[in-house]
């Protein structure tokens, strides 16, 4: 996975394979520039591969077949450009979906976006999801989940991907500043209030995973802060930063989010300054 937040979702997603308890049908929010559509393709070989492991072989005739575009067991409804998704489209999907699978194996439908689905179209997904055959997915991105018909969503699994947040220009600035504090000695930014120490904890969740991109240099990763990457690109050269260590950081900002939301007693500031403190002294790279 290119992108780092899409890591554990696809990992859990493993498990259940191996455990033989994977759901027929799968929903996540639709956030192209974020890895949503890389995320569904990448579960559509895994599902139809032959002998997959932790990923799709990418060797077998199904792999083969799938990565030329010409697999006769996955169809893809890319509505991006449409104005909605009619019950004729659905329908015929559902009779491919239906007939014995070519190559043996699995049958893969993606639909993206699904919020284009007419309500037509989404009562005919959710009687074959009522009772569906086996071997048979739906994969579906939605940008917002909650219009999507009840019952539809009952009947399908939710994948959260833990999205970042997408920052503002305002932001770069402040991000910089923080790169400064990190690793080149700069006093840390002023926390003023709880308001300002919620804006400064999205700025370094997100800039912890712009760097962990970085050091594995992703060329198709879409940064947060654009206007960094320079910076990025001297910084895993002259340090050596470990993306195992700067992945922690992420989940340590993430459950510091979620302690303040249960209690909001919690002093958030004080909290988030001794975490950069922590980093600044430790470090990211592969030695420490």
């Amino acid at each position: 996975m290119s992108y780092p937040w899409l890591r554990e979702p696809w990992l859990r997603l493993i498990d259940s394979a191996k455990q033989q308890r994977l759901a027929h049908a799968y929903y996540l929010r639709h956030a192209p520039e974020q890895g949503s559509d890389q995320f569904l393709q990448t579960l559509a070989n895994f599902l139809l591969c032959q002998q997959p492991d932790k990923s799709a072989c990418g060797q077998c005739k199904s792999c083969k077949l799938y990565q030329a575009g010409s697999h006769p067991d996955f169809w893809h409804i890319d509505a991006r450009e449409e104005t909605s998704i009619g019950i004729d489209e659905v329908r015929k999907l559902q009779n491919k979906l239906l007939q014995t699978a070519n190559q043996g194996g699995a049958r893969v439908a993606i639909i993206t976006p699904a919020d284009k689905l007419t309500e037509q179209a989404s009562n005919a997904i959710l009687k074959v999801l009522e009772e569906p055959p086996a071997n048979m997915f739906w994969l579906i991105s939605v940008q917002q989940p909650e219009q999507l018909l009840p019952t539809l969503r009952s009947r399908m699994q939710w994948i959260n991907l833990q999205l970042p947040a997408l920052a503002g220009n305002d932001d770069h600035e402040s991000a910089n500043s923080l790169l400064s504090t990190l690793f080149a000695g700069a006093l840390p930014p002023v926390i003023k209030d709880k308001s300002k120490a919620t804006e400064w904890l999205d700025i370094t969740e997100r800039l912890l995973l712009d760097l962990s991109a970085a050091t594995q240099s992703i060329a198709s990763a879409r940064f947060n802060y654009t206007e960094l990457q320079p910076r990025y690109r001297d910084l895993t050269n002259q340090h050596n930063l470990h993306t195992e260590r700067l992945l922690k950081a992420v989940d340590e900002c993430r459950q510091l989010r979620q302690r303040y939301r249960q209690s909001k007693g919690l002093n958030l500031p004080l909290l988030l300054s001794l975490c950069w403190q922590q980093w600044t002294y430790h470090g990211f790279n592969t030695t420490t």
